[in-house]
């Protein structure tokens, strides 16, 4: 395991997710399917080729971690890379590492990383900055502009200028949630718990008033990676990862599910490759869904009904990612925090990919 990688993302929830109880079959849903793609036969070349285009592999070399049809050209250019905020020659940049990112009002971006907060303009200006806790793992801002930033068993709130609000326990008394995301509904504070395997809702005073995720055979979802990021849409609808089955799956604020998906493969771009992927996701303005992938390094922007309408691929973020962490702002803009190279880079739409057209 990559220590320096464990240390920027999912350690960061320090005991609570390294504690977590990892479904047994996730882990033999994922053993299985990685025996199967390794024992997949090639398909013979088609004729009038020669079959000759990719090198056998070397004697006991693993197999390659990319996916065996190349998106198109059309899919790739839907999205390019038109800004990185926070590089090496920013006086901004983090030094030790960066955990999670936020869009607010005006699209403003919010940091967490170097254990404080950082607030940039949407032209990418540092307006503001304090210091959190340390051990953060993730934010959130608010339509009211407070910030939301949660840590093992807690979400801690600040106003827009940095000053402590108070905050509220997450999880239960003897088993604090590992907190893995936050996202803010109407009156609601919902959080993810990657130790339970499920998404909380609390009310404004701190009181849990229901549970999201738990109606499914496994009565959670299945995290071997221990992590568990979500988001709602404009219509109220939760989208989720579902690492262990591959997939995204959508729920209602009740906590019914509504559909998913998603499936393993190594073959086509659309399918999640690994263990466990994807790892995280955002929903655009106009109800698309995007995901990040550890393994291949990639990110990618699917219809509501699951169609890949975008893809940006492992060239743009390091090989070594385990999280990749996302937002999309009102332009558009997917916001990709790459927290190996503790960079973000911003990928403008080249071709509105709107609904899978």
């Amino acid at each position: 395991m990559d220590l320096k990688n464990k240390e920027v993302t999912t350690t960061r929830l320090t005991e609570g997710i390294r504690k977590s109880w990892i479904p047994l079959a996730a882990v033999v849903g994922a053993f299985t399917g990685f025996v199967s793609a390794a024992l997949r036969t090639p398909p013979a070349p088609a004729a009038g080729t020669s079959g000759t285009s990719r090198p056998p592999d070397s004697p006991g070399s693993p197999l390659p971690a990319v996916a065996a049809t190349e998106p198109s050209v059309e899919l790739k250019s839907r999205y390019k890379l038109t800004s990185v905020l926070c590089g090496d020659t920013s006086p901004h940049r983090f030094r030790r590492f960066l955990a999670d990112i936020a869009v607010g009002p005006d699209d403003t971006l919010y940091s967490l990383g170097d254990d404080e907060t950082r607030v940039f303009d949407a032209g990418g200006t540092l307006i503001r900055r304090w210091a959190v806790k340390p051990k953060a793992a993730c934010l959130e801002v608010g339509p009211d502009e407070r910030v939301y930033i949660g840590s093992l068993g807690r979400v801690d709130i600040y106003t827009s200028k940095g000053e402590y609000a108070g905050g509220i326990d997450v999880g239960e008394p003897k088993q604090p949630a590992a907190v893995s995301a936050i996202r803010i509904h109407e009156n609601e504070i919902l959080v993810a718990d990657a130790r339970a395997r499920i998404i909380r809702r609390y009310d404004e005073a701190g009181k849990q008033i229901g549970v999201i995720g738990d109606k499914n055979k496994t009565g959670s979802f299945m995290l071997p990676n221990g992590w568990l990021d979500f988001d709602i849409d404009s219509s109220g609808v939760i989208q989720a990862t579902d690492t262990g089955r591959h997939r995204v799956s959508g729920w209602l604020l009740n906590g019914e599910p509504i559909g998913a998906f998603g499936k393993f493969g190594m073959q086509d771009p659309a399918d999640f490759v690994g263990c466990c992927n994807p790892v995280n996701l955002a929903v655009t303005p106009d109800g698309n869904i995007v995901t990040a992938e550890k393994m291949v390094a990639r990110v990618k922007v699917f219809s509501f009904d699951g169609t890949l309408i975008a893809y940006i691929g492992p060239e743009n973020f390091d090989p070594k990612c385990r999280n990749i962490h996302l937002e999309v702002d009102s332009r558009g803009r997917i916001i990709a925090a790459d927290p190996m190279q503790r960079v973000i880079k911003f990928f403008s739409p080249a071709i509105a990919p709107s609904n899978g057209q």
